[in-house]
């Protein structure tokens, strides 16, 4: 075997070696542009409710604070049935915060101009305090218009970390919100 052969030798190997990475990521690429549709949804809403905790030995009840909901509503593939919602959340009485709250909505589309939803979020809030719990939620959707609706929300908070709660206590909210939902 001459030295040229060896050369010829790792030259197909490289090549083959080449090609079959570039069809690889060729392949990879397509099905990742493919997973790339992408619709999103703007929904905008405001409530209040009620918010329990513990002081003194004794469960304490309050109004919650009225709050403003900024929702964008990320749909991929047009599966319509799942919703991964990032959110701006805003208490706009009192001690005004803010936060945010990353949940996954599980929808169902009841009729032409109806979809119900039930959801999972992680809410946060930042500043001026910390919170951190768990929201379960309840809620509809009401299509008006081709790109515009209603939205209703029932949502229950439970904090359970946070420099805003008393030493061994949780603060738990149920809380009503209704706003408008654009399709972008």
């Amino acid at each position: 075997m001459s030295l040229f052969d060896a050369v010829d030798r790792r030259s197909r190997h490289r090549w083959r070696s080449t090609v079959a990475v570039t069809i690889v990521l060729v392949t990879a690429g397509s099905r990742v542009a493919s997973a790339q549709d992408l619709d999103t949804v703007l929904t905008i809403a405001g409530g209040a409710g009620l918010s329990l905790g513990q002081g003194d030995g004794e469960v304490l009840t309050r109004a919650s604070p009225l709050f403003l909901d900024v929702d964008v509503g990320l749909i991929f593939d047009s599966d319509r049935s799942l919703e991964w919602t990032p959110s701006l959340i805003m208490e706009l009485q009192g001690r005004v915060s803010v936060g945010v709250n990353p949940s996954l909505k599980r929808v169902w589309r009841v009729k032409s101009w109806l979809s119900i939803y039930g959801g999972i979020g992680f809410p946060l809030f930042f500043a001026p305090f910390t919170l951190l719990g768990v929201e379960p939620a309840v809620g509809a959707f009401f299509q008006l218009l081709p790109r515009f609706g209603l939205a209703v929300e029932l949502h229950s908070d439970v904090f359970f970390v946070g420099s805003d709660l008393p030493e061994d206590s949780v603060v738990a909210k149920m809380d009503l919100s209704v706003g408008v939902r654009f399709d972008l």
